[in-house]
Formats: C-alpha cells, sequence, structure tokens
C-alpha cells in the first residue's frame, strides 16, 4: 500500500502544482437570423504574455457551420459582435490565424514545449472568434475554451498557409489541379510536424511538398473529403532560406456549369495549413498561387492519388456551464466508436453495368433471387429550376420518361430485362419486398409507386404532381421500405422531413418525427434500410442515422457519421447486424452501434446502397455508374438486433471488478490531495486540479500532435496581396 501511495502521489502532486489557466472565448448570446450568417466577437488579452497549449471547442456541428479564430493587434470592430462575412473583417491589423474548427472536432493539444504565444511580445492583444452558422437561432454562446500557460516555452507555434486565388474548374471534368507555389526566403528556419487539407465538395485529393535541390518531400496528403484535421507529420519536416513550398489541390466535377473560388458550397477552395514550431519569429505565414509552375509542373505523380485514410482517435466536446446547452440525450449514442478497420476492395473501378447508358442513377435494390435492381433518369436530369418555389415539378408537360428506367442486372451487369417506361418523372428511391414486388418513390410526382416484376403499376399513393404536408400527400418522397407484415415506410424527405407509415392496402396509420436537428427530428431523411427489428435512416442534412422503433412510433437511437464531411445520403442493413452507410465520396461498414468495421472510397456523388450476400453496390450520379465493391466477410443469414438506445446497457462482469479497485484506491488518493492542498494554502497558493491536463500533456521532448478530427464545407478566403 505504501507504494501504492507513493506511486500516486507522483501522479497527482504534478497536476496540483500545474499552473495553466483557461481563457473563454465565446459568443456573447447572438440570435442568428438567417443561415450563412458571420458573426465575430473579440476578447482583450490581459497586459502579460502567454502561451495556448491546448484548444477546447465549446460548439456543436447542428448549430456551427464552422468557426475560426484569429489572433490580432487590432480587432475589426469596436462593437461587442459584429457581422464579418459581408461587413468589418475579423481584424483590423495583425491578423494571424490560430485554430480554425468544423463538424464536432474535439480538442487540439499541440506538442510539448510548443505554443502559440500571445501577450504583449507577440503582438497579439485580441482573440477575434470568427463563427460561420448553418441555420438560425434564437440564442448561441458558441465558441473554444483555450489553456495557456505562463511559463515560457522554447518553441513557438505557428500556421503557413498556402491558398489559392483562382480556380477554374470546368463543367463536368477529372483530375482538373491547381497549383500554388513560393520560394521560402525567411533567414530563419521553421519546422512543419501537422497539416490540414481544406476544399469544398469537388476537392479529391490536397497534397503539400518541399522542394530542396531537385528533391521532393512530401509535408502533406490528404482527401479534404476525410475529416479536415491537422495530421501529424511521420517525421517533422524542416522549412529554410532557398526551399521552394508548394500544395496541388486536385478536383473532379459532375456538375454542369464551371466552378471558381468562393466562400459559398458551390464554389471551390484550396487551402493547405502547415503546423509549425520555431524557437521565436512570426507565427503566421502565407503563400499565394503559383509563382513558380516551371517547380510544380514537376510535383510528383502521387499528389494526384488519395493515400490510406489514417485512423484518429476521438474525445468528447467540452462544455463550459452556463455558456453552451448541450446539445445530445443521454438515451442517444452519440460516441463515434472508430477501430482500426481496412478498406473494401472496389471490384469495377469504371463502373458495373457496362451496357447499360444509365442517366442519374438514383436507386439500387435486391430481389429475392439475389439480383441487382437499379432505377435511373435516362435523359432527365434533376436541376436548380426542376421545381418551382411551391415544390411543384415544373416540367410535367413534357410527360413521363418513355425509356424503360428500371433494369434487373446479373451478376456480371449485364441487363436481363428492363420495365417502367412511361411510368416515371423524376424516380428516386427503390425497394423490392419478400413478394418480388417493386416499390419506388419519385420526387416530381409525389407518389409512392407499386410494380411488379413486368412493369405493370399495381398501386400509387399520393396525388399525382400535387405535394403537400397531410396524410394523403408527399412532398418528394425520398425513399420507402415494406415491413415483412406489409406496412409500408416512407421517408417523405425534401419538404416534409418525417417518416410515415401506411398499412398495407395503403391508409395512413402515422408519421413519425418532424423538422429539425434534435434527436428524433429529421433534416432530409433521405434513405431508409430495414434489418432486425428496427428501421435504419439516413438523416442526409444532419449527417447520421438515426433507428426507428415503427411500432412505438419513435426514434430509439442514434449514429453519428462524423467522418463525412457533408451529407449521409444512403444507408443499407444486412440481416447479420453490419449497417453500410454511403457520403458522397467515402462510405463505411458498421455494427448496430456505430463501430467502423471497415469503409470503402473512390466514388465522387454517391447516391444509393444495395447489398448481396458477398458484394456492395454504390449507385453514383455524377458520374452516372453503379460501383461493386467486395465485402470482407459474407453476410451471415441469422439476423441481429439493433441496440435499442434507450434501454438499460448491458453491463460487463469486469466492470465490477474496475469499481472495487477504483474505491480502493480513492482512499489514498483523497489523503494525498488534502495534504497537498493544505500545503498549497500554507504557502498563500490557490489549490488546483486539473488531471484531464496532467494525463493528457508533460512538458519534456517532443511528441505527436494531439488531434481529432473535424471538418468543414466552407471556411477561409482572403483577396492575396497585391504586387508591388
Amino acid at each position: 500500500m505504501a507504494v501504492l501511495v507513493l506511486i500516486i502521489s507522483a501522479l497527482i502532486w504534478p497536476a496540483l502544482c500545474d499552473d495553466t489557466y483557461t481563457i473563454d472565448v465565446l459568443m456573447p448570446e447572438v440570435t442568428v437570423t438567417q443561415a450563412d450568417q458571420y458573426f465575430c466577437t473579440s476578447v482583450k488579452l490581459a497586459a502579460k504574455d502567454g502561451f495556448v497549449v491546448e484548444f477546447k471547442p465549446v460548439v456543436s456541428m447542428d448549430r456551427v457551420h464552422h468557426m475560426i479564430l484569429y489572433g490580432c493587434s487590432r480587432p475589426g470592430s469596436r462593437s461587442q459582435t459584429w457581422d464579418c462575412g459581408s461587413g468589418s473583417a475579423p481584424c483590423s491589423a495583425g491578423t494571424k490565424i490560430m485554430f480554425a474548427w468544423a463538424r464536432d472536432a474535439p480538442a487540439l493539444v499541440l506538442p510539448k514545449d510548443v505554443g502559440f504565444a500571445v501577450g504583449p511580445s507577440s503582438d497579439i492583444d485580441y482573440l477575434v472568434l470568427n463563427l460561420h452558422y448553418g441555420r438560425p437561432l434564437d440564442v448561441d454562446s458558441s465558441g473554444v475554451q483555450l489553456v495557456l500557460t505562463p511559463q515560457p516555452l522554447p518553441y513557438h507555434g505557428g500556421i503557413y498557409l498556402l491558398m489559392a486565388s483562382r480556380i477554374n474548374i470546368p463543367p463536368r471534368s477529372e483530375s482538373v489541379k491547381v497549383d500554388i507555389s513560393c520560394l521560402y526566403s525567411d533567414k530563419e528556419p521553421i519546422t512543419v510536424f501537422a497539416y490540414r487539407t481544406h476544399s469544398h465538395t469537388l476537392g479529391r485529393v490536397i497534397a503539400g511538398y518541399r522542394l530542396r535541390g531537385d528533391n521532393y518531400t512530401e509535408v502533406g496528403r490528404a482527401s479534404p473529403q476525410w475529416p479536415q484535421t491537422f495530421y501529424s507529420l511521420p517525421k517533422p519536416v524542416e522549412l529554410r532560406s532557398g526551399d521552394v513550398v508548394m500544395a496541388r489541390c486536385t478536383y473532379d466535377s459532375d456538375r454542369d456549369s464551371a466552378v471558381q473560388v468562393g466562400s459559398t458550397s458551390r464554389d471551390e477552395m484550396c487551402n493547405l495549413y502547415l503546423m509549425f514550431y520555431a524557437p521565436a519569429g512570426d507565427s503566421y505565414r502565407q503563400c499565394f498561387d503559383n509563382e513558380l509552375p516551371d517547380k510544380t509542373s514537376h510535383m510528383p505523380a502521387e499528389s494526384l492519388a488519395v493515400p490510406p485514410r489514417p485512423i484518429l482517435p476521438t474525445k468528447p466536446v467540452p462544455t463550459i456551464p452556463g455558456q453552451l446547452p448541450k446539445t445530445s440525450e443521454d438515451d442517444f449514442d452519440s460516441g463515434e466508436r472508430e477501430r482500426n478497420h481496412r478498406p473494401l476492395t472496389l471490384v469495377l473501378a469504371k463502373g458495373f453495368a457496362g451496357d447499360v447508358n444509365l442517366g442519374q442513377v438514383a436507386g439500387l435494390a435486391v430481389d429475392q433471387s439475389g439480383a441487382l435492381w437499379a432505377i435511373h433518369r435516362a435523359d432527365r436530369v434533376w436541376g436548380g429550376s426542376t421545381f418551382d418555389e411551391n415544390n411543384v415539378f415544373t416540367d410535367a408537360r413534357d410527360g413521363p420518361i418513355t425509356s424503360p428506367v428500371l433494369v434487373q442486372l446479373d451478376k456480371d451487369g449485364h441487363v436481363v430485362r428492363s420495365i417502367g417506361a412511361g411510368v416515371f418523372y423524376l424516380p428516386h428511391g427503390l425497394f423490392i419486398d419478400g413478394q418480388n414486388r417493386v416499390w419506388t418513390t419519385d420526387v416530381a410526382l409525389h407518389q409512392v409507386i407499386q410494380l411488379d416484376m413486368d412493369g405493370k403499376v399495381i398501386r400509387k399513393i399520393g396525388e399525382e404532381l400535387k405535394p403537400g404536408t397531410d396524410e394523403n400527400h408527399f412532398c418528394k418522397p425520398a425513399d420507402v421500405a415494406v415491413l415483412p407484415d406489409g406496412r409500408i415506410v416512407v421517408a417523405d424527405g425534401y419538404c416534409n422531413s418525417r417518416i410515415v407509415v401506411f398499412s398495407p392496402d395503403g391508409k395512413f396509420i402515422k408519421q413519425i418525427g418532424s423538422a429539425g436537428t434534435g434527436n428524433g427530428q429529421f433534416q432530409l431523411p433521405h434513405a431508409l434500410a430495414y434489418a432486425g427489428d428496427r428501421i435504419y435512416v439516413a438523416d442526409r442534412l444532419n449527417g447520421r442515422i438515426q433507428s426507428v422503433d415503427i411500432e412505438a412510433g419513435r426514434v430509439t437511437g442514434v449514429i453519428p457519421v462524423s467522418q463525412c464531411v457533408s451529407e449521409v445520403f444512403a444507408v443499407a442493413a444486412s440481416k447479420d447486424g453490419r449497417i453500410f452507410v454511403a457520403c458522397p465520396k467515402v462510405g463505411f461498414v458498421m455494427d448496430v452501434n456505430g463501430t467502423i468495421l471497415a469503409n470503402f472510397e473512390g466514388m465522387n456523388s454517391a447516391h444509393d446502397l444495395a447489398v448481396t450476400r458477398d458484394m456492395l453496390f454504390v449507385a453514383e450520379i455524377g458520374p452516372n455508374r453503379i460501383l461493386k465493391f467486395l465485402l470482407d466477410a459474407p453476410i451471415e443469414t441469422h439476423s441481429v438486433v439493433a441496440t435499442n438506445a434507450t434501454e438499460a446497457p448491458i453491463h460487463d462482469n469486469s466492470m465490477w471488478t474496475s469499481l472495487m479497485i477504483m474505491l480502493l484506491l480513492t482512499i489514498p488518493v483523497v489523503v494525498i490531495v488534502v495534504g497537498a492542498i493544505v500545503v498549497r494554502l500554507r504557502k498563500g497558493k490557490r489549490p488546483r486540479l486539473d488531471l484531464g491536463q496532467f494525463l493528457s500533456r508533460d512538458r519534456t521532448g517532443f511528441e505527436k500532435l494531439q488531434q481529432e478530427s473535424d471538418s468543414e464545407v466552407e471556411e477561409y478566403t482572403v483577396t492575396p496581396p497585391s504586387k508591388a
């Protein structure tokens, strides 16, 4: 016991003596009146030097689109808050980016002996918080908590931002390259130890290099469709005078119009953040556009290739009492249970169903024989003017699509049969029930349509071409599923954001959920999957999967998919308990509790999924194709019931052993803590205990950056300085 006490004393004492302190940079209860609104607020620092060693976001993605923290010598406005989107800039002098956040990214802990310097010696007298809001809010106090030390640190942290101010991506193009390059001319070298990429939805990969002589050294390479976090380099890279620093952004576009640089999600960006340390000097550097095109023209070929995706740990996002309401409930599963996993094998990279002239592939399903079915839109395209402001289809005068848009495919992708000519206006969802009856949704007709295998229409639910919100109408229904007892479940997605249940004969039974971001609410329920006794819903704009108990008429569990940079488009489920989830460019295989088992990539704009015993199929809209992946393990025939998140959790017996050990350890810990407090009080010092801090850091030597995943759609853009 004496030895145990000494060990605990050695651990607890440094925590008690820790001299770090915190600064809260929070929005002062602003009211957000519209989406895409930008607010800034500033905090004046005390006239003393300090070093930021950790950034703790106090924010959630259902409120804030992204966040940037600046250090300034003078803020952009003297007001408590100001519009920093179309109004004043965040800083009017001494602008330095210190931190960026999005998509529920947890805390960033810097390596040992590295900190961002603030205070009089650094020319950073103010901290300015810039928040981009995704939706209106009655009141918001989001922000970031900084952990600082007053002790001088030997290395100062900084950001080197490489940015393109000119981007032109032609319509429907692939492998479009945008290069950035500058000569590093500072006398003092810096050491890059982490990097962060940023583009919008068209970015495939962003790569950075140092050119020294004739040798290219990679300083970062990642898909901007992954969580856009600061990834640690395997080995730090020095930049010294005479080196060329460069970046390349590669894009693939499925759009019908050209795309330029801009701050909205329909525009694009090309940013590479290099986080560095140095003994002293300027903590913020910029490089604009391609100053040395003769150097970037020889950039390594792997700059165009997406590397293997690293696995990142996660931590809970801290909250400051009284500042930010809790956004998740204990009854719901809000963890991102990620573990090591391997990617699925892409069998056909050029697409499945090669002998079919596919239009936009909206839906996939598997019939009782295991054959794959697909529904596409032929030459009809859903564009910006397809619906009016009342969600009425504007091209109804053109009539239905005349070609057969429902195709059954064999195992090699050849067409077995084609049906559905003259039925659909703009098909979307697809499901095949236990009797091999085909169920579809049509967003233009605002209907659910049932057909037999020969293409004969059996039933329609909803009024043709008439959107609505009542029991007899849909508004752009996204998907449909049929339960074993014949009940019909509809994701009435694009306008009503609800789940609607009908009897086997098509009579309304109930509505589940409503529009919103809370648990049990939806923002565009886009796809449905049935497994066990649950319906799984791809809650597209909320970036998550929700499981629905149809009998109880409520959502019983939530699986966040924060790995997605943008939206969750599709979900499929297997009888053995695997859940398949697709974002536009990456997908995941999970168990029913959200643990990631595998991932799959190679898509550009995934829209739907279907699973056979040993294959996963992905439908894409632009390029219009079907991709085929080999499952790492065949699907078993037994069923696994999803965990009901509102029921009491199942505890492992080892938990009680752990509790007993913790209780036994409590006694000596209390003795040590009380003794230490008494000693500090006698010395006139204020006692402080921060176990999280002492567990995460010490001060000797360098370690890898501790950082968890984040991502964003819009971020930081700036006009480059004019050339002299």
